[in-house]
């Protein structure tokens, strides 16, 4: 028989370092209680979420609002320099002339608002003040003129002139031999006559262009114009250059003629459509064309009108004919037979029939026919007119011519440049 052992099974002793006992932990529990303190942490925490960090509200804020400081900062620094560099750039520093004529133009409308009772009453009168009374201490309206213009001997006042409703400001500067304000009128009286015999001439105390070439052009705002002559008061006569189509043609006049029992017009311009055409054009322009724009008009100044009758033979071409009845103050109107006749260089053109006024005439323009103001005075209906060959001959009133408008430019009207040429035309300040 076998025998039994009853003793007890020992376990086996487990192993201790340094005398503890080593617990081996399961894989399963040890994973577990990793992912619970993750999940503990990330409970308790409610700033993480999907592994971005934390955002400090309060420091981006803070960021914002720096930055919109500088922001400011550079821009009032931007806006200090700018106004600085303006202020410099005149004071301090040398100006053109032309600056400086326009500081003095500037400076005496303001110092005429403040002193009105000083502003001429009459039209046509004139007031002055001085660059030194502008820029006195009083005043101070503008910088004296050692300051502008450094080293240099200048002197300067302004002209105001009543015309019309308006008030005329012409700056003077002398600079000596350096500069000196021209006006155009001082311009074209240099110019002379060449070798050909194109230029200015004296005639009936008056400076009158004639020939075929003459440099006489003067760019306005609106149009081109050409020179007729220079008054004896310094005045300067102007005549519209283009004669294109897109200028209005229109009739001398259209009224009923009882002379001739139709409508064949009357040859009295003051009573005439020409009239009514010619100031609804200077006022405002007819069938949208404009040949005058409102600086244009600051420089004009209204004229006496001839509007005297004459014969086909009539050779007086000094305008005592045509004079012998005016139509007062009128700001346009148009050429006459004498000033027709006096831009020609042939001697024999004489009258106003002569064929020969076509020549050497820088008038003659074969573009289209075109009205002078001069009626026929062998006629109740007759007007002068120009034609595209040159000649001039007594038109039926109620027939359609071009529109040439005559101007007259005040004297103190100054010259910006140009040399009168049709490529280099006379510019106006």
């Amino acid at each position: 028989m076998e025998e039994k052992n009853d003793k007890p099974v020992e376990e086996p002793k487990k192993e201790t370092v340094n005398g503890a006992e080593e617990k081996k932990q399961e894989p399963e529990k040890a994973t577990a209680t990793v992912q619970n303190k993750g999940k503990a942490i990330m409970e308790g925490n409610n700033n993480f979420s999907s592994g971005k960090k934390p955002v400090d509200s309060s420091k981006d804020a803070l960021r914002k609002r720096l930055f919109l400081l500088a922001v400011v900062i550079v821009v009032v620094v931007v806006v200090m320099i700018i106004i600085m560099a303006i202020a410099s750039s005149t004071k301090g520093k040398t100006l053109t002339y032309d600056q400086i004529e326009a500081e003095m133009k500037n400076a005496a409308m303001e110092f005429y608002q403040v002193q009105s009772s000083l502003l001429p009453e009459e039209d046509g009168e004139t007031a002055e003040v001085s660059v030194e009374t502008l820029s006195s201490s009083e005043y101070h309206l503008m910088s004296p003129l050692s300051e502008s213009r450094p080293g240099e001997d200048c002197s300067g006042r302004v002209v105001v002139e009543k015309v019309g409703d308006n008030y005329v400001y012409t700056p003077y500067l002398d600079c000596g031999n350096n500069y000196s304000t021209k006006e155009l009128y001082q311009a074209v009286l240099e110019t002379g006559i060449d070798s050909r015999g194109n230029g200015l001439y004296e005639m009936n105390g008056e400076h009158v262009f004639r020939g075929e070439y003459v440099n006489n052009y003067v760019q306005l705002d609106e149009a081109v114009y050409r020179i007729v002559k220079v008054m004896n008061d310094n005045r300067i006569m102007l005549i519209l250059d283009d004669v294109s189509e897109s200028l209005l043609g229109a009739a001398w006049d259209n009224r009923y003629n009882s002379t001739l029992g139709y409508d064949g017009g009357i040859n009295n311009y003051h009573l005439s459509r020409m009239y009514e055409y010619l100031k609804t054009f200077y006022e405002s322009g007819y069938s949208d064309i404009v040949i005058l724009s409102d600086n244009d008009k600051e420089k004009l100044v209204p004229f006496d009108l001839c509007i005297g009758k004459r014969s086909e033979s009539e050779t007086n071409n000094t305008n005592q004919v045509e004079c012998s009845e005016v139509l007062e103050d009128q700001m346009m109107g148009l050429l006459t037979v004498s000033d027709y006749v006096n831009a020609s260089l042939d001697t024999n053109c004489q009258a106003s029939g002569d064929r020969a006024c076509k020549n050497y005439n820088y008038l003659v323009t074969s573009r289209n026919e075109w009205w002078l103001v001069t009626a026929s005075s062998e006629s109740t209906s007759e007007v002068y007119s120009v034609t595209t060959s040159g000649y001039v001959q007594a038109t039926d009133a109620n027939d359609y011519r071009r529109m040439r408008p005559v101007i007259m430019l005040n004297s103190n009207v100054m010259i910006q440049s140009g040399t009168g040429t049709a490529e280099d035309p006379y510019i106006l300040k």
